[in-house]
C-alpha cells in the first residue's frame, strides 16, 4: 500500500484512502500524478532522514583545531 502526499498542503494518505477519482489516476503512477477529474496533484513522500546535531558522529564531523 503506497502513501501519497498532497502537493499543496500537508495531507498524506494511503492510496486506498484517496478520493475515488484520484485512486484511478494513482494506479500505475510513479513519483507523482495529477488527477484529470479534480485537478489534485499528489507526490510520493520523500524518505525521512535524521538531522545531525552537535552530539552525533557522522561523515560530516570536522576534526582539527577548534
Amino acid at each position: 500500500m503506497r502513501l501519497w502526499m498532497a502537493a499543496l498542503g500537508d495531507e498524506t494518505l494511503y492510496e486506498a484512502d484517496l478520493p475515488g477519482c484520484c485512486q484511478r489516476s494513482a494506479n500505475g503512477a510513479e513519483g507523482s500524478f495529477e488527477c484529470p477529474s479534480c485537478g489534485a496533484v499528489w507526490d510520493e513522500p520523500q524518505p525521512m532522514w535524521a538531522e545531525e546535531d552537535a552530539f552525533m558522529e557522522g561523515p560530516r564531523e570536522r576534526k582539527g583545531a577548534a
